[in-house]
């Protein structure tokens, strides 16, 4: 690997790794053995201090994804500039939304300094959720911020290593490349216990080889290169295998997340992750549409499914379209209906005694009245998937409903419902001591 910091190759070579210039060489034995020291699962908290999130096994988890700048503005449908107060909307929504079982600050307030943004992201996840934070750091002062405030949220930092309440997002530079920044960050997570969500996003094609198993191949050992830095740093460190390995469309000069290929590279990364035992991640509910359109709804089903089924343990995503560059309150809400169906398409069917019916069939195989029946009556509820804004009616029903008879109409009223009942406080308490925490690490880039 190309590691750019001179520190990390001295630490590299250390451990026992050979340098040349700027690119070290793992020996295949140190891989294998941090592999050893990383967890096989760990726990993330609530800003209350309780176990709120099981990371690693079967278990599998939703929340947002991306970094973006572009916002789709709910209230109006426009795309504009985001800002703090779309962040804010974001955190609300996820801390009122049970299928969301993170906040990854997605909505980037472009109007605060850029040298703090990092800073003021977690901040709106901090004051406006209690679920545990999965946020990207800028080199070690924004490492150093985010630990500081999330330190704050938790009650000291020995409280925040005993019970971790804050993720790293920490992408990595392909091909095969750790940046500065990133390894100034894995040393201050390795300091505090914060876990590290290791992603490698090449383009096949670009930044990979074309082929899917050379494009996996890089992505695995990149991903392999930065956890064994990460556990040379601190051994037994808690991170996450993860990647968003996607292919580069030649024809429109794209980065394109709405493929197969893409839903592929999911669940290889998945596979490979749990044959090891650790940890896995990636960005599931995206698409390359711009619009919340068809083209949308498919490919995110597509890419969920594919994570569902692998068990992949982080599905982020939700809320992303136009290739991760735009984020949409609205897509999220939906995503999180798409979460359910496939959730009942995977629990498959029951089959039981009460569940074949025989006595059911033969009770009314004359006069056919199934639907009234006690045995309906008793399992129609539980049997069938519900969904909040999926449209059932009939046309001639659906057409007279002008203030229902769109699903962007239907989810932008339950946003409003959502933003009017929220009630979350321990982050406000904690707001002004936060804007101080900012205001001291914005001095040091003055």
């Amino acid at each position: 690997m190309l590691v750019t910091e001179k520190r990390t190759r001295e630490d590299f070579q250390k451990a026992g790794c050979s340098v040349r210039e700027e690119r070290i060489y793992i020996p295949h034995y140190l891989v294998e053995e941090t592999i050893k020291y990383t967890p096989r699962k760990f726990s993330m908290y609530d800003s209350y201090g309780k176990r709120f999130l099981s990371v690693g096994g079967e278990e599998t988890s939703f929340g947002p994804g991306g970094f973006k700048a572009p916002y789709l503005d709910w209230r109006d449908g426009q795309v504009k500039d985001s800002d703090y107060q779309g962040l804010a909307d974001e955190a609300k929504i996820v801390e009122m939304t049970d299928e969301i079982g993170w906040m990854k600050t997605s909505v980037q307030p472009v109007e605060k300094p850029a040298c703090v943004q990092d800073l003021w992201m977690a901040k709106g996840g901090f004051v406006y959720s209690r679920k545990p934070l999965h946020t990207s750091p800028f080199g070690q002062l924004g490492a150093q911020g985010l630990i500081e405030m999330a330190a704050e949220i938790m009650g000291g930092a020995d409280v925040l290593r005993e019970k971790p309440h804050l993720m790293f997002n920490m992408c990595t530079l392909s091909p095969l490349t750790m940046r500065k920044d990133m390894s100034e960050a894995v040393r201050e997570a390795a300091a505090y216990g914060v876990p590290c969500f290791f992603t490698s996003g090449p383009m096949a094609g670009a930044t990979a080889p074309v082929t899917l198993a050379g494009e996996l191949t890089q992505a695995w050992a990149e991903i392999l290169g930065h956890n064994t830095y990460l556990q040379i740093c601190k051994p037994g460190s808690p991170d996450v295998f993860a990647s968003w390995s996607r292919i580069f469309d030649m024809k429109n000069a794209t980065c394109t997340v709405g493929t197969p290929e893409y839903a592929l590279m999911r669940q290889a990364i998945t596979q490979l992750g749990k044959r090891i035992e650790v940890p896995t991640g990636g960005d599931g509910f995206l698409t390359d549409s711009n619009t919340l359109d068809m083209q949308c709804g498919w490919e995110k089903f597509m890419n969920g499914l594919g994570d569902m089924r692998a068990n992949q343990n982080l599905i982020y995503g939700l809320g992303l379209i136009s290739q991760m560059n735009i984020f949409s309150l609205e897509s999220m809400v939906i995503d999180c209906e798409m979460i359910g169906v496939i959730q009942r398409l995977l629990q498959g069917i029951e089959v039981d005694p009460s569940h074949l019916a025989y006595d059911e069939i033969a009770a009314h195989k004359v006069d056919g009245r199934f639907l009234s029946s006690k045995h309906t009556k008793a399992n129609y509820v539980s049997e069938v998937y519900w969904p909040k804004f999926s449209d059932r009616r009939t046309y001639g029903t659906w057409e007279k409903d002008e203030r229902n008879n769109d699903i962007r109409k239907r989810v932008r009223i339950k946003i409003e419902e959502m933003l009017n009942q929220y009630s979350y406080s321990l982050g406000l308490e904690k707001e002004a001591e936060l804007d101080r925490i900012i205001t001291k690490y914005e001095a040091f880039h003055l």
